[in-house]
């Protein structure tokens, strides 16, 4: 189960890449031309969960279309994805931010 009380199991969502794992020409002109697309998609802050139906109906559409359905998901995770564009920065940013909650999550008090 997951924050939101959502019986999470393998089926019951997929790891939507934002930025796409083969972007057309009209994504990579949010990125820097120098940018090397390969390892950006592979960041943390470019991966959501999604169910896989809403994963197959945006398919390899536009940052646009795909936020839209990103507001349909049940995981909260992924509707607060509301960034106008999805760009180095707004990655980076929602990256910071999963570090983050991540860090505060896993943290430990291994003092004895």
């Amino acid at each position: 189960m997951d924050a939101s009380g959502i019986d999470v199991n393998i089926y019951s969502f997929s790891i939507e890449h934002i930025l796409l794992e083969s972007p057309s020409t009209q994504w990579q002109q949010n990125f820097p031309r120098d940018a090397q697309i390969e390892d950006i998609v592979y960041r943390i802050g470019n991966l959501t969960p999604l169910e896989p139906s809403l994963n197959r109906q945006i398919g390899n559409d536009l940052y646009p279309v795909k936020q839209e359905v990103y507001q349909q998901s049940v995981y909260k995770l992924t509707q607060n994805i509301l960034a106008e564009e999805w760009n180095l920065n707004t990655l980076g940013t929602r990256q910071k931010y999963l570090a983050q909650k991540a860090v505060h999550i896993w943290k430990s008090d291994f003092s004895l």
